[in-house]
């Protein structure tokens, strides 16, 4: 199988712009996002099943190369990073889009798509519906276990299991495993592969749907609360501790 990761690069500390109302992440150090790597232990083991390619794509400013690197000795293929200014400030939908070229593009006969179910920085979750969308492909989300083509995803009460025609987009949910495992082979086999990054210039993809231009989402205000660093414990009567912060709070 030609197996698909949308992995991305997020900062490790929450920081925001107030005047832009967006994420600052000059200068903050960057991680590869948690449920992605989750999400690519997945595709890691469906590769060992099925044998086939394992290719990573994210959209990021160039300089993300070196930790998108980091991918390789997890046992990934290729490595591609979508990288333009005309990309920048990109809402889920303008992202989907961007991906979904890139894929088209550079990948073309891929058999499923993994992302991890949302991302540490937005947390929305609506990426990989809008991926699959765009794709025309199936789409599940809050997946934790692929059985040949059986999908396991769960729901806030039980299991459910589908039968799923692939290609296909799956969002894997943070209890599907402990964690990506390093490939030792690939350490050694994949030690002089470099991150493939493609401008717009490559990728031709249309640039009123990229960036701010292909954004419908519009933030119109942004509250940060600050966390107290010495919280008080409460050992006994919690409840009638938490009334009365609640009622001192002016929520009761």
């Amino acid at each position: 199988m030609n197996i698909v990761v949308t992995v991305k690069a997020v900062p490790e500390t929450l920081k925001f712009d107030r005047e832009t109302k967006r994420i600052e992440r000059s200068g903050v150090k960057t991680i590869l996002n948690p449920l992605d790597l989750i999400a690519s232990e997945e595709a890691r083991k469906l590769r060992v099943k099925t044998g086939g390619t394992l290719t990573a794509v994210s959209m990021a400013p160039p300089d993300k190369g070196e930790v998108l690197k980091e991918l390789f000795k997890y046992g990934f293929d290729r490595v591609i990073l979508l990288s333009d200014k005309i990309f920048g400030g990109a809402d889920t939908l303008a992202t989907a889009y961007v991906l979904s070229a890139g894929i088209r593009k550079f990948v073309k006969d891929f058999d499923v798509i993994f992302q991890g179910d949302y991302s540490l920085d937005g947390s929305t979750g609506q990426l990989g519906g809008e991926l699959a969308a765009m794709l025309n492909i199936p789409y599940l989300s809050h997946v934790v276990k692929i059985q040949d083509n059986i999908v396991s995803r769960l729901t806030e009460s039980n299991v459910e299991e589908f039968s799923v025609k692939f290609p296909a987009v799956l969002s894997v949910e943070s209890r599907a495993n402990n964690g990506v495992t390093t490939d030792l082979f690939a350490l050694l086999k994949n030690e002089d592969k470099e991150v493939e990054i493609y401008t717009n210039s490559e990728l031709g993809a249309d640039v009123d749907r990229c960036g701010l231009s292909g954004s419908k989402t519009t933030v119109l205000s942004l509250v940060q609360n600050e966390i107290e660093a010495n919280p008080n414990l409460v050992k006994e009567n919690a409840g009638k501790e938490v009334v009365e912060f609640l009622s001192k709070a002016g929520v009761l």
